[in-house]
């Protein structure tokens, strides 16, 4: 019976954690797959995106996506460690364009993939801690 109670509990934890980080490894993926294309359907929309907002708007979902698994499964991770994870997504995401038959990767790209990261983080957090009822540390202030 201690067995099962066992299986049970790492199942439940799996779970958590599979909630919480799985749309950010979602739309890392998706991420990933955009940036291993030669040229973007982006001229294809109906209004022209700035390559800047695109990387700012992208990246703010991914800041997004962090702040939700922190505040489901990461609370001991500090913010400044899950902004640093996205932005370092973010450096490997320029890596990778340099591989990438008409891409180039960029410092310029990176700073917006930085600052979309912190912005769309930073919202999402106080956004589930202030309006949604934060829990336990939705008063705190670490970096």
């Amino acid at each position: 019976m201690a067995g099962q109670r066992g299986r049970s509990i790492d199942r439940s934890r799996v779970a958590v954690q599979t909630f919480a980080w799985g749309p950010a490894a979602a739309w890392a993926a998706v991420l990933f797959l955009l940036s291993a294309q030669s040229e973007l359907p982006i001229g294809d929309l109906w209004i022209d995106v700035p390559d800047w907002a695109a990387h700012f708007g992208v990246y703010t979902v991914l800041g997004a996506a962090l702040a939700h698994a922190r505040f489901h499964g990461a609370r001991r991770v500090p913010h400044v460690a899950m902004i640093a994870l996205g932005a370092i997504y973010g450096v490997t995401d320029e890596w990778h364009q340099r591989f990438v038959p008409g891409r180039v990767p960029s410092a310029d790209d990176w700073i917006f993939d930085l600052a979309g990261t912190a912005i769309g983080y930073g919202v999402a957090w106080l956004v589930a801690t202030r309006l949604l009822g934060g829990g336990e540390d939705s008063n705190e202030t670490d970096g």
